[in-house]
């Protein structure tokens, strides 16, 4: 058994029941991919997507991807989570408050000073392309192991989503349009080489992740 997939694959259990709790879900538009995709809006959040992608049995990988977006009228940020996890340990985990509208929004202030309450032992540096719109308290983490860090990790996410959904929307504005925020939030998300190419060394065809991740993942809005 496998503490890190077991300890991931609750908190993904959690996150979509947080959604459940506090939205609808949508009907289903992604019944043609061969991994979980789950679609949720409210009258606080305009988009919330939990992806699972379980290979634990062909590929001895496990990969939980999470995102809240406000409505276009807020500029609170974007809530965002990932975790690439082996049997032993997350090679990657990432989590942020990022802008779409507000670099400065009280969120993010939040969620920089809860940051501070934990350390990560391997640090991952960014890339341009995400340095372009992560912001600058982005937990960042690489080798996350059955240890304390793993449980701070979960910790952190939790606290951070149950912060996340009783905030957010409380920054709505009668006139206002921050689509174009979000939309360069999604146009810097789809740079990232590795979605694309992790998934085809899975055996998904590249057509078809690429239009998952443009019409799904992080879909631009006209």
């Amino acid at each position: 058994m496998s503490e890190v997939w077991n300890k991931i694959e609750a908190l993904a259990e959690h996150i979509k029941t947080q959604f459940e709790n506090t939205g609808w879900e949508l009907e289903d538009p992604v019944s043609e991919y061969d991994w979980q995709n789950y679609l949720y809006q409210s009258m606080s959040y305009r988009r919330a997507h939990v992806q699972i992608i379980d290979r634990r049995d062909s590929h001895k990988v496990y990969i939980l991807h999470a995102t809240i977006f406000p409505h276009f009228n807020d500029p609170s940020p974007i809530w965002g989570f990932d975790a690439v996890c082996g049997p032993n340990k997350i090679t990657g985990a990432f989590h942020d408050f990022s802008s779409s509208g507000e670099r400065h929004h009280a969120m993010m202030s939040w969620f920089a000073e809860e940051g501070k309450k934990y350390g990560w032992t391997k640090p991952r540096e960014l890339p341009e392309w995400a340095k372009n719109i992560f912001s600058e308290h982005m937990i960042a983490a690489g080798n996350v192991q059955e240890s304390k860090e793993l449980d701070d990790l979960c910790t952190l996410t939790k606290d951070s989503l149950a912060y996340y959904l009783k905030n957010v929307g409380l920054t709505q504005q009668d006139v206002a349009d921050y689509h174009m925020a979000q939309n360069r939030y999604c146009y810097y998300q789809k740079q990232n080489p590795h979605v694309v190419r992790s998934m085809v060394s899975m055996g998904v065809e590249e057509h078809l992740i690429k239009r998952f991740v443009n019409e799904i993942q992080y879909p631009e809005i006209a």
